[in-house]
């Protein structure tokens, strides 16, 4: 049986790990609110998962909003204790795989320092609620490469010096090649160089096309279980992702990972989500 998850919420969004708030209406109260609801809804989205047979799921960037933020009270986080406390005994009951994929603006290799400043500190709240969560270390906070910033040679180095200075970020942090700037061989470079792993993500890389070992993806996760990204092409824009998993995408992964795709996490990044993967399944049978 090959292991799929979904991201965040059910297709429907009638059960969502991303409930939020606006920012203007940040304060405990409404903070309190919206991790009670994420919570309560983390929890059933794993039961569900679990029933189904979806051993991974990545969690809502919002589950606690705006918890990076520089309006963000810091002494809110204690007095969120109970709820965090139930959840992460409620979390014993599965055996999924829970991970996190920070949003667009999360980059290392910025030239403007307070960018990566306020990167590293999104990330360190991540890790920080993994580690209040007790999610193991399979539980990856991932983020794309960044920018070129009209130098991709020096943005390179840049992401690579970020991360050895901020040696804490190994503890979690995985790479993701991605569709515009950085290639599955150039992230596949930086991860085999700081030590980190890497999450392949096979539609990207069939807009922004390298050669490179497949197994040398693999090995960067060590002794983890590594993760890939399977989608296919949606209508509109460049790169976005179709609402379902083209059956041929899935098989074209297979034969690059050949009898270690049983053995790897796929999220399905459709926008079907759970309905996405019965399809496959289907499909694949």
């Amino acid at each position: 049986m090959y292991r799929f998850g979904f991201f965040c919420s059910k297709s429907d969004n009638s059960l969502s790990t991303n409930r939020t708030i606006n920012l203007n209406n940040l304060n405990y109260e409404n903070v309190e609110k919206k991790v009670k609801q994420n919570a309560k809804e983390l929890i059933e989205l794993l039961e569900y998962s679990k029933a189904n047979n979806y051993p991974i799921f990545r969690l809502g960037n919002a589950f606690v909003p705006f918890i990076s933020h520089k309006l963000f009270d810091m002494a809110w986080l204690d007095k969120l204790a109970p709820i965090f406390d139930e959840t992460k005994e409620r979390l014993k009951d599965f055996d999924t795989r829970i991970t996190i994929h920070p949003g667009q603006y999360t980059v290392l290799n910025s030239p403007k320092e307070n960018v990566i400043d306020n990167s590293l500190k999104e990330l360190e709240m991540f890790f920080w609620l993994f580690d209040r969560l007790g999610i193991d270390d399979n539980g990856t906070v991932l983020i794309h490469g960044g920018g070129a910033y009209g130098d991709k040679n020096s943005a390179l180095e840049k992401l690579i010096e970020t991360i050895e200075k901020e040696d804490w970020l190994k503890q979690r942090l995985a790479l993701e090649n991605d569709e515009r700037v950085y290639t599955a061989k150039e992230i596949l470079d930086v991860c085999q160089t700081t030590k980190i792993p890497m999450v392949f993500d096979i539609y990207h890389h069939s807009l922004n096309l390298s050669e490179f070992e497949p197994k040398e993806i693999l090995k960067t996760w060590q002794n983890r279980r590594a993760k890939v990204h399977l989608s296919s092409k949606g209508d509109g824009k460049f790169g976005n992702h179709a609402d379902y998993i083209e059956a041929k995408d899935f098989f074209e992964l297979e034969s690059m990972f050949a009898e270690e795709t049983k053995n790897i996490d796929i999220m399905v990044e459709a926008k079907k989500k759970e309905l996405a993967i019965e399809k496959l399944r289907e499909e694949i049978k």
